[in-house]
């Protein structure tokens, strides 16, 4: 297994081709993990919510290039437990202007030492950081229930907007604390998109989302970082929007059961923004051998990576019904490919 290397991180988003093709899987289901790092952990925990010695073990063994730094807000979030002891999303409880009242903030000293820890022993390894920094309306979408959320849009907006506004004035915080340090990227979210498309008009999804995305990214590319995407869904016609707001790479581009082609998206918008994922983690990730997982990632690489570009990734997270064997046969098709 190759040693993690920032640079063919970095050579892509900036559109060079190199001699190897760049790596970096965000999240991995805590089941995975434990296979992965060959251990029981706590199964409420994600994966870059270990301690930062075995998150860093972590990524070192899945063969990435980037390490992904995050926490969750867990806002006026409603959750339970399964059987297994992983905690699942039930609903929101913060559903009236009177339990704003109940804000409360993470922790700015707990992430900082966590950060600093990171930098100090993944940096060495040659290992690059991203860094996510949290979008308002996802924390208060899920602080409110997604229901209750989309009503209040219709019926009292200043609500929805008083919320989010007190949400991204912490960002902030959080955004310039990311930026004292020597990272590589800061990675935004959106949350608000379907298999089918956006959950709302362009003009809703500007003023309740994008709008706050784009003053984290004007903040960002001030500080000369790379800005990394992550949403989900059909997003292909939305591309050239997030050209115009500065965003570097896109993630994950998933399939959409068919509806989303990133081969075509690359031909439109690859000379433009950077592409990163697409391996399907309800295709052939989950049901194809290893062999078939190894062949897809080479069509991909090779469909992708021409004059840069392409970041090998799977279209979404890695869940616990994948076979080990399946993740590693992707790895190894990165690892082992080498340019003609």
């Amino acid at each position: 297994m190759r040693n993690p290397d920032k640079n063919r991180f970095l050579k892509a988003v900036a559109h060079q081709e190199t001699g190897e093709i760049p790596f970096f899987e965000l999240q991995v289901d805590i089941e995975i993990t434990d296979k992965i790092l060959e251990r029981p952990l706590p199964p409420h925990l994600l994966s870059f919510e270990l301690p930062i010695p075995d998150y860093v073990e972590l990524n070192s063994r899945i063969g990435n290039d980037m390490i992904f730094f995050s926490h969750i807000w867990r806002l006026g979030r409603k959750e339970t437990k399964d059987a297994f002891g992983r905690i699942h999303y039930v609903d929101g409880i913060m559903k009236t202007p009177e339990s704003m009242r109940d804000i409360w903030y993470p922790d700015i000293d707990m992430l900082k030492g966590r950060l600093e820890k990171l930098l100090e022993l993944a940096r060495p390894k040659g290992f690059g950081i991203i860094c996510q920094v949290q979008t308002a309306p996802f924390v208060v979408a899920t602080a409110m229930g997604y229901q209750d959320y989309w009503l209040n849009t219709l019926t009292n907006p200043s609500f929805v907007h008083e919320f989010t506004k007190r949400i991204h004035e912490w960002t902030f915080k959080e955004l310039e604390l990311y930026l004292k340090y020597p990272i590589d990227g800061i990675k935004i979210g959106s949350a608000f998109v379907t298999n089918k498309g956006p959950m709302c008009s362009p003009e809703m999804l500007e003023e309740f989302e994008l709008s706050y995305a784009r003053q984290q990214v004007t903040i960002a590319k001030q500080a000369s970082k790379i800005i990394f995407l992550h949403i989900d869904g059909n997003i292909a016609n939305m591309i050239p929007n997030f050209i115009e707001m500065g965003i570097d790479v896109i993630n994950p581009i998933e399939t959409c059961d068919g509806k989303q082609d990133i081969y075509d998206i690359k031909c439109k918008y690859g000379d433009r923004i950077a592409l990163c994922g697409n391996i399907d983690i309800n295709g052939v990730l989950l049901n194809g051998t290893a062999e078939q997982v190894k062949s897809d990632v080479v069509k991909h690489i090779e469909g992708l990576a021409d004059g840069g570009g392409y970041i090998v990734a799977s279209s979404h997270d890695i869940h616990d019904l994948i076979p080990i064997e399946n993740f590693y046969a992707m790895r190894e098709a990165v690892h082992e490919y080498k340019f003609k």
